[in-house]
């Protein structure tokens, strides 16, 4: 999917992101397989020929495919180092494109697939995992610091690269990424003391007009509110403003961890307020909210529920099913399909 962007990557994160040091090329796989961990040989040629494919289409910018056929390598040889480290470096560059990803490149060519947060995750992971087997490789300590600035853990990527430094203090890879680091953190310092930013509607959701409360960046660019997002997501997978086709779910979607934050350090009292009325949505409490508001109803009167929203004509539709057990005072009598999708149900009162 990101293929054909991916060959201006290099410009773009260099000029407006953080330079990431030690992520340019991958390790080709060597001729050894010997001890312990040993293959059949013809499953090791196959891991071979899938490691070394995976790193010519690192070399082409094709991480999508270079992840895959270390997925794939990884499925028959698990916890090599070198397929760990390779796999890692492609989730790196992924997340440093997305993340860095000019607004209006999101407009004109949409994008579909993980978001920058869920790469860099990934790519910790096996950063982890290869430090474990590892604990003297310089690259594994690189790995890790990466993905962590990428998760803007600024603290937990400083302690990854002075482990690094500590098993190679010479290494010229870490200690550039050292100074960058700083130089970042004390940007960002510096940006706090001087003021926050002029409070505009750049931070409100485009769906109920407020403060964004735990932001949803979709591959296509656009920033809502994750409430919002998928309630509107009840009528189709598309977004809301492009209408671009959305492959999120609110399981494998990850709220925006660099707009959440700006927004959560600058705006405290608004923000304070919009998870007050958040929680306040999710957790009645005594004060419940009615679904149906209705006058005294006798036994045996008929009313009609008039349901349009698919969340609620789900929620009927099970208690029509279960009618013995969930609504053991009403008789069922019959659904009728109006226009337009929305659905009229008969009950009678016990």
């Amino acid at each position: 999917m990101y293929c054909t962007v991916f060959s201006q990557m290099s410009a773009e994160t260099t000029a407006s992101g953080f330079p990431l040091v030690g992520i340019d090329d991958v390790d080709d796989y060597i001729w050894a397989n010997e001890g312990e961990g040993s293959l059949p040989w013809d499953r090791y040629t196959h891991v071979f020929d899938l490691v070394q494919k995976g790193n010519r289409a690192f070399r082409e910018s094709n991480f999508e495919e270079a992840i895959s056929n270390y997925s794939r390598a990884n499925n028959i040889k698990p916890g090599d180092p070198i397929v760990l480290g390779n796999r890692s470096s492609a989730y790196i560059r992924i997340s440093q494109f997305l993340k860095h990803r000019p607004p209006s490149a999101s407009e004109y060519r949409p994008l579909n697939g993980l978001d920058p947060t869920t790469h860099a995750e990934l790519a910790l992971k096996d950063a982890e995992k290869l430090l474990n087997l590892q604990s003297n490789s310089m690259k594994s300590h690189l790995l890790k610091a990466n993905a962590l600035i990428l998760l803007e853990r600024y603290d937990m990527a400083r302690d990854a690269i002075l482990s690094g430094l500590q098993v190679d203090p010479f290494s010229n890879p870490l200690q550039a990424s050292l100074q960058n680091l700083e130089r970042t953190t004390a940007s960002l310092i510096g940006r706090r003391i001087h003021g926050t930013p002029e409070r505009t509607d750049d931070f409100d959701c485009t769906l109920c007009l407020k403060l964004l409360y735990e932001p949803i960046t979709t591959p296509c660019g656009h920033s809502f509110c994750r409430s919002c997002l998928f309630q509107s997501m009840d009528r189709g997978n598309k977004c809301p403003l492009c209408r671009a086709v959305l492959f999120i779910t609110p399981r494998t979607c990850a709220v925006s961890v660099t707009l959440n934050s700006i927004i959560q350090k600058n705006f405290p009292e608004e923000y304070a307020e919009r998870k007050s009325e958040h929680d306040s949505l999710i957790n009645f409490g005594v004060d419940l909210m009615p679904l149906f508001v209705m006058d005294v109803v006798i036994p045996c009167q008929r009313f009609p529920l008039h349901i349009f929203e698919p969340r609620y004509r789900l929620m009927v539709s099970c208690h029509v099913v279960l009618i013995n057990f969930w609504l053991p005072y009403v008789l069922f009598d019959k659904i009728k399909k109006a226009v337009h999708g929305t659905t009229l149900m008969d009950y009678k009162v016990l």
